[in-house]
């Protein structure tokens, strides 16, 4: 819809949310974590996307309603990012930042980083089939 459309430009760091937005795709592609992070190969890796989502933003100190509309149009896509970044913490947190990517993927509540992200890209990304 076109409101959507300008509503997306009314935030006012769009690169940072287009950062965020490849985070999204990344840490909700199974199949692009099993070919390329297992592997240890591809970019973006796991690294960067956790730093597009966490550390270059800082949603873990401002909390994610502090970034609309700097990254986010509303509470509604705000808070879809939050659940993505409490899923990812919660294993960050159990494993510690050095693991292994592989050792992420297996870890038993990765699947709440992929359904969480996946979600969160359906409400920042509507109308968008692909990339």
């Amino acid at each position: 819809m076109n409101e959507h459309a300008s509503a997306a430009r009314q935030v006012h760091w769009p690169e940072q949310r287009e950062d965020v937005l490849n985070a999204l795709r990344a840490l909700g592609d199974r199949d692009y974590q099993e070919q390329h992070w297992r592997s240890g190969q591809g970019w973006p890796d796991l690294i960067a996307a956790v730093h597009w989502l966490i550390d270059d933003t800082f949603i873990d100190q401002a909390g994610v309603r502090a970034l609309i509309p700097q990254l986010f149009r509303d509470e509604q896509e705000a808070d879809r990012v939050q659940l993505v970044v409490d899923a990812l913490l919660r294993v960050l947190d159990d494993l510690g930042p050095t693991a292994p990517d592989p050792a992420y993927l297996d870890h038993p509540t990765w699947i709440s980083v992929l359904h969480a992200a996946n979600a969160a890209l359906q409400v920042l990304s509507p109308g968008k089939e692909n990339s």
